[in-house]
């Protein structure tokens, strides 16, 4: 996971736990309204969240596809040197 798709999810989440504690605190209303209120807020907060996870996982599926109808057979851990596919299978350093 990136860092711009972690700082969202990890915002969202912190996000919903500060709602929900100020909703539950502050709440005006009785206890099964309050109960209602609380149970459509945490549905729509885990639709978004399943929302951004269906989206990471798409995203990497996609770029799995890329590299596999590239025919990379080896991938670098080391961000400085690339592994090209070469004739043999064996790959050679660029």
């Amino acid at each position: 996971m990136n860092d711009r798709s972690w700082d969202r999810f990890s915002g969202l989440i912190i996000g919903a736990a500060i709602g929900l504690f100020a909703g539950i605190l502050l709440a005006p209303s009785a206890g099964t309204e309050t109960r209602e209120n609380l149970k459509k807020k945490t549905q729509g907060t885990l639709d978004q969240v399943s929302g951004s996870v269906r989206d990471i996982r798409d995203n990497l599926y996609k770029k799995g596809q890329d590299l596999w109808k590239r025919g990379v057979t080896e991938i670098s851990l080391d961000e400085s040197e690339d592994v090209l596919p070469n004739d043999d299978d064996e790959g050679h350093r660029a």
